[in-house]
Protein backbone atom coordinates (compact mmCIF):
# COMPACT_ATOMS: atom_id res chain seq x y z
CA UNK A 1 0.00 0.00 0.00
CA UNK A 2 1.16 3.34 -0.70
CA UNK A 3 1.87 5.75 2.36
CA UNK A 4 0.30 9.38 1.63
CA UNK A 5 2.83 11.91 2.62
CA UNK A 6 2.72 12.70 5.95
CA UNK A 7 1.55 16.10 7.66
CA UNK A 8 3.69 18.03 9.97
CA UNK A 9 2.96 17.51 13.73
CA UNK A 10 0.96 21.11 13.63
CA UNK A 11 -1.50 20.17 10.63
CA UNK A 12 -2.13 17.00 12.39
CA UNK A 13 -3.63 18.52 15.68
CA UNK A 14 -7.19 17.62 16.22
CA UNK A 15 -10.24 20.04 16.34
CA UNK A 16 -12.22 18.46 18.69
CA UNK A 17 -15.93 20.11 19.80
CA UNK A 18 -18.17 18.76 22.74
CA UNK A 19 -22.09 18.86 22.50
CA UNK A 20 -24.74 17.66 24.76
CA UNK A 21 -26.22 13.62 23.66
CA UNK A 22 -27.75 10.76 25.12
CA UNK A 23 -24.48 9.13 24.26
CA UNK A 24 -21.00 8.72 27.26
CA UNK A 25 -19.05 11.73 26.12
CA UNK A 26 -19.64 12.22 22.59
CA UNK A 27 -18.03 14.52 20.78
CA UNK A 28 -17.01 15.78 17.09
CA UNK A 29 -14.33 16.99 15.50
CA UNK A 30 -11.50 17.41 12.27
CA UNK A 31 -8.19 15.94 12.07
CA UNK A 32 -5.78 16.82 9.07
CA UNK A 33 -4.37 13.69 7.56
CA UNK A 34 -1.46 14.08 5.15
CA UNK A 35 -3.81 17.12 3.99
CA UNK A 36 -7.23 15.56 3.96
CA UNK A 37 -9.32 17.06 6.52
CA UNK A 38 -11.16 13.92 7.81
CA UNK A 39 -14.43 15.14 10.24
CA UNK A 40 -15.34 12.40 12.91
CA UNK A 41 -17.59 11.81 15.66
CA UNK A 42 -16.72 9.52 19.22
CA UNK A 43 -18.55 8.27 21.86
CA UNK A 44 -18.39 5.71 24.53
CA UNK A 45 -15.15 4.74 26.66
CA UNK A 46 -13.44 0.97 26.34
CA UNK A 47 -12.20 -1.20 23.60
CA UNK A 48 -12.40 1.44 20.45
CA UNK A 49 -14.59 0.21 17.59
CA UNK A 50 -13.98 2.54 14.39
CA UNK A 51 -16.81 2.57 11.64
CA UNK A 52 -16.44 2.86 7.68
CA UNK A 53 -18.80 4.05 5.79
CA UNK A 54 -19.57 2.64 1.86
CA UNK A 55 -19.86 4.55 -1.50
CA UNK A 56 -21.66 7.38 -1.52
CA UNK A 57 -22.51 7.08 1.94
CA UNK A 58 -21.38 9.17 5.26
CA UNK A 59 -20.75 8.72 8.85
CA UNK A 60 -24.90 8.78 9.81
CA UNK A 61 -25.16 5.39 8.38
CA UNK A 62 -24.02 3.93 11.91
CA UNK A 63 -26.14 6.45 13.99
CA UNK A 64 -27.60 2.77 15.01
CA UNK A 65 -24.62 1.61 16.37
CA UNK A 66 -23.85 4.55 19.13
CA UNK A 67 -25.89 2.63 21.42
CA UNK A 68 -22.97 0.58 21.94
CA UNK A 69 -21.40 3.11 23.38
CA UNK A 70 -22.20 2.29 26.81
CA UNK A 71 -19.77 -1.04 26.39
CA UNK A 72 -17.26 0.12 23.62
CA UNK A 73 -15.64 3.36 22.05
CA UNK A 74 -17.28 4.02 19.04
CA UNK A 75 -15.78 6.66 16.04
CA UNK A 76 -16.87 7.08 13.12
CA UNK A 77 -15.46 9.09 9.99
CA UNK A 78 -16.66 11.12 6.80
CA UNK A 79 -14.34 10.02 4.54
CA UNK A 80 -12.97 13.04 2.06
CA UNK A 81 -15.80 14.82 0.18
CA UNK A 82 -18.73 12.72 2.24
CA UNK A 83 -20.57 13.89 5.01
CA UNK A 84 -18.75 16.56 6.74
CA UNK A 85 -15.16 16.12 4.98
CA UNK A 86 -13.98 18.49 2.04
CA UNK A 87 -12.66 16.55 -0.92
CA UNK A 88 -9.24 15.93 -2.02
CA UNK A 89 -7.25 17.76 -4.84
CA UNK A 90 -6.01 14.29 -6.05
CA UNK A 91 -7.32 10.73 -7.92
CA UNK A 92 -9.26 8.53 -4.94
CA UNK A 93 -8.35 4.76 -4.63
CA UNK A 94 -9.05 2.10 -1.98
CA UNK A 95 -5.47 2.65 -0.83
CA UNK A 96 -5.90 6.09 -0.55
CA UNK A 97 -8.95 6.09 1.99
CA UNK A 98 -7.27 2.85 3.65
CA UNK A 99 -3.79 5.28 4.27
CA UNK A 100 -6.09 8.05 5.97
CA UNK A 101 -8.11 5.27 7.92
CA UNK A 102 -5.09 3.45 9.51
CA UNK A 103 -3.43 7.00 10.51
CA UNK A 104 -6.78 8.16 12.36
CA UNK A 105 -6.78 4.98 13.90
CA UNK A 106 -3.17 6.10 14.86
CA UNK A 107 -3.80 8.97 16.15
CA UNK A 108 -7.40 8.38 17.48
CA UNK A 109 -6.99 5.14 18.96
CA UNK A 110 -4.99 4.28 22.67
CA UNK A 111 -5.32 0.75 21.91
CA UNK A 112 -5.57 -1.98 18.63
CA UNK A 113 -9.10 -1.13 17.66
CA UNK A 114 -11.64 -3.42 15.56
CA UNK A 115 -12.25 -2.13 12.06
CA UNK A 116 -16.09 -1.97 11.16
CA UNK A 117 -16.48 -1.52 6.81
CA UNK A 118 -19.51 -1.29 4.67
CA UNK A 119 -19.07 -2.35 1.15
CA UNK A 120 -16.46 0.31 0.27
CA UNK A 121 -15.66 0.68 3.69
CA UNK A 122 -15.09 -3.02 3.83
CA UNK A 123 -12.74 -2.79 1.24
CA UNK A 124 -11.07 -0.43 3.23
CA UNK A 125 -11.28 -2.58 6.17
CA UNK A 126 -9.18 -5.58 4.09
CA UNK A 127 -6.38 -3.42 3.02
CA UNK A 128 -6.09 -2.45 6.44
CA UNK A 129 -6.14 -6.22 8.02
CA UNK A 130 -3.57 -6.70 5.08
CA UNK A 131 -1.04 -4.05 5.35
CA UNK A 132 -1.67 -2.73 8.77
CA UNK A 133 -3.00 -5.63 11.47
CA UNK A 134 -0.19 -4.28 13.73
CA UNK A 135 -3.59 -1.76 14.49
CA UNK A 136 -6.10 -4.04 14.73
CA UNK A 137 -7.92 -6.64 16.92
CA UNK A 138 -10.29 -7.36 14.25
CA UNK A 139 -12.42 -6.68 11.47
CA UNK A 140 -15.89 -6.99 10.72
CA UNK A 141 -17.39 -6.42 7.22
CA UNK A 142 -20.66 -5.26 6.39
CA UNK A 143 -22.17 -6.34 2.56
CA UNK A 144 -19.00 -6.02 0.48
CA UNK A 145 -16.45 -8.29 -1.33
CA UNK A 146 -12.76 -9.19 -1.75
CA UNK A 147 -13.52 -8.12 -5.48
CA UNK A 148 -15.67 -4.80 -5.86
CA UNK A 149 -17.01 -5.00 -9.24
CA UNK A 150 -19.50 -2.33 -10.62
CA UNK A 151 -22.14 -2.96 -13.50
CA UNK A 152 -21.17 -0.62 -16.16
CA UNK A 153 -24.74 1.19 -16.39
CA UNK A 154 -23.87 2.20 -12.39
CA UNK A 155 -20.67 3.59 -13.42
CA UNK A 156 -21.95 5.14 -16.71
CA UNK A 157 -25.15 6.46 -15.06
CA UNK A 158 -23.80 8.07 -11.64
CA UNK A 159 -21.26 10.04 -14.03
CA UNK A 160 -23.91 11.39 -16.42
CA UNK A 161 -27.39 11.05 -14.48
CA UNK A 162 -26.22 10.90 -11.19
CA UNK A 163 -29.54 11.63 -9.14
CA UNK A 164 -32.36 9.33 -11.98
CA UNK A 165 -29.50 6.66 -11.33
CA UNK A 166 -29.44 7.27 -7.35
CA UNK A 167 -33.09 6.66 -7.78
CA UNK A 168 -33.64 4.15 -10.13
CA UNK A 169 -30.39 1.67 -9.95
CA UNK A 170 -28.48 2.36 -7.03
CA UNK A 171 -30.97 3.07 -4.45
CA UNK A 172 -33.80 0.21 -4.72
CA UNK A 173 -30.75 -2.33 -5.19
CA UNK A 174 -29.64 -1.71 -1.45
CA UNK A 175 -33.00 -2.35 0.31
CA UNK A 176 -35.02 -5.80 0.96
CA UNK A 177 -38.44 -6.50 0.31
CA UNK A 178 -39.19 -5.67 4.28
CA UNK A 179 -36.89 -2.49 4.60
CA UNK A 180 -39.27 0.14 6.31
CA UNK A 181 -39.88 3.62 4.19
CA UNK A 182 -37.88 5.25 6.94
CA UNK A 183 -34.66 3.43 6.14
CA UNK A 184 -35.47 3.84 2.11
CA UNK A 185 -35.96 7.43 2.26
CA UNK A 186 -33.36 8.24 4.87
CA UNK A 187 -30.80 6.47 2.73
CA UNK A 188 -31.74 7.87 -0.33
CA UNK A 189 -31.23 11.59 0.94
CA UNK A 190 -28.05 10.68 2.25
CA UNK A 191 -26.68 9.51 -1.40
CA UNK A 192 -28.64 11.84 -3.51
CA UNK A 193 -26.22 14.72 -1.16
CA UNK A 194 -23.27 13.09 -2.27
CA UNK A 195 -21.43 15.01 -5.10
CA UNK A 196 -21.57 13.34 -8.54
CA UNK A 197 -18.17 12.79 -8.98
CA UNK A 198 -17.63 11.85 -5.74
CA UNK A 199 -19.73 8.88 -6.08
CA UNK A 200 -18.26 8.00 -9.57
CA UNK A 201 -14.62 8.24 -8.01
CA UNK A 202 -15.98 5.79 -5.21
CA UNK A 203 -17.38 3.26 -7.48
CA UNK A 204 -14.39 3.68 -10.19
CA UNK A 205 -12.13 3.11 -7.18
CA UNK A 206 -14.16 0.06 -6.49
CA UNK A 207 -14.46 -1.82 -9.55
CA UNK A 208 -10.27 -1.66 -9.62
CA UNK A 209 -10.39 -2.87 -6.54
CA UNK A 210 -9.51 -7.21 -5.77
CA UNK A 211 -7.46 -8.08 -3.05
CA UNK A 212 -8.96 -11.79 -3.55
CA UNK A 213 -5.27 -13.41 -3.79
CA UNK A 214 -4.46 -11.83 -0.47
CA UNK A 215 -7.36 -12.57 1.86
CA UNK A 216 -5.38 -16.14 3.20
CA UNK A 217 -2.84 -13.83 4.63
CA UNK A 218 -5.37 -12.23 7.23
CA UNK A 219 -4.76 -13.53 10.34
CA UNK A 220 -7.17 -11.43 12.26
CA UNK A 221 -9.97 -12.44 13.68
CA UNK A 222 -13.08 -11.82 11.33
CA UNK A 223 -16.51 -11.46 11.45
CA UNK A 224 -18.46 -11.32 7.96
CA UNK A 225 -22.11 -9.73 7.99
CA UNK A 226 -24.62 -9.69 4.81
CA UNK A 227 -27.87 -9.56 4.03
CA UNK A 228 -29.87 -12.26 2.48
CA UNK A 229 -31.42 -9.75 -0.17
CA UNK A 230 -27.70 -8.16 -0.97
CA UNK A 231 -27.82 -7.62 -5.08
CA UNK A 232 -24.82 -5.10 -4.69
CA UNK A 233 -22.73 -7.46 -2.95
CA UNK A 234 -24.19 -10.58 -3.02
CA UNK A 235 -23.97 -13.42 -0.43
CA UNK A 236 -22.05 -15.36 -2.67
CA UNK A 237 -19.25 -12.55 -2.67
CA UNK A 238 -19.60 -13.09 1.73
CA UNK A 239 -19.56 -16.87 1.41
CA UNK A 240 -16.08 -16.50 -0.43
CA UNK A 241 -14.15 -14.08 1.74
CA UNK A 242 -15.82 -17.01 4.71
CA UNK A 243 -13.65 -19.93 3.14
CA UNK A 244 -10.85 -18.34 1.82
CA UNK A 245 -9.49 -15.71 5.23
CA UNK A 246 -9.22 -18.41 8.21
CA UNK A 247 -10.42 -17.50 11.18
CA UNK A 248 -13.58 -15.19 10.68
CA UNK A 249 -17.08 -16.30 10.69
CA UNK A 250 -20.29 -15.67 8.15
CA UNK A 251 -23.95 -14.31 9.43
CA UNK A 252 -25.87 -13.94 7.05
CA UNK A 253 -29.20 -12.07 8.23
CA UNK A 254 -32.72 -12.44 7.08
CA UNK A 255 -34.76 -9.75 5.78
CA UNK A 256 -32.03 -7.81 4.99
CA UNK A 257 -30.49 -6.27 1.79
CA UNK A 258 -27.06 -4.32 1.40
CA UNK A 259 -27.69 -2.16 4.54
CA UNK A 260 -28.25 -4.48 7.29
CA UNK A 261 -27.02 -1.84 9.87
CA UNK A 262 -29.82 0.15 9.35
CA UNK A 263 -32.26 -2.46 7.95
CA UNK A 264 -31.53 -5.12 11.01
CA UNK A 265 -29.95 -2.85 13.47
CA UNK A 266 -30.76 -4.73 16.78
CA UNK A 267 -29.59 -7.91 15.68
CA UNK A 268 -26.66 -6.70 14.20
CA UNK A 269 -25.22 -5.02 16.92
CA UNK A 270 -26.02 -8.43 18.80
CA UNK A 271 -23.69 -10.02 16.77
CA UNK A 272 -21.25 -7.47 16.48
CA UNK A 273 -21.50 -6.87 20.36
CA UNK A 274 -20.49 -10.49 20.92
CA UNK A 275 -17.90 -10.49 18.92
CA UNK A 276 -16.32 -7.32 19.80
CA UNK A 277 -15.92 -8.97 23.49
CA UNK A 278 -14.83 -12.47 21.91
CA UNK A 279 -11.73 -10.78 20.00
CA UNK A 280 -8.53 -10.27 22.42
Amino acid sequence: MKETERANDSSSAHVESKRESRYNGESSGTINIGGAIVYYEKCGLGRPLVFVHGACENSLFWNHQKILSDRFEILTLDLPGHGRSPPIDRQVTLDTYANIVSRFIEANCSEKAILVGHSMGGGVALLNAIHNPHLLRGLVLVGTGAKLGVLPSIREGLKSRFEETVRSIVGPRQFAAATSLETIRFVTNEITKCRAEIAFADYDACNSFDVRSKLRTISLPTLIIVGEEDRMTPVIWSAYMKENIPNSKLVVLKQASHLPMLERPSDFNRYLNEFAISVS
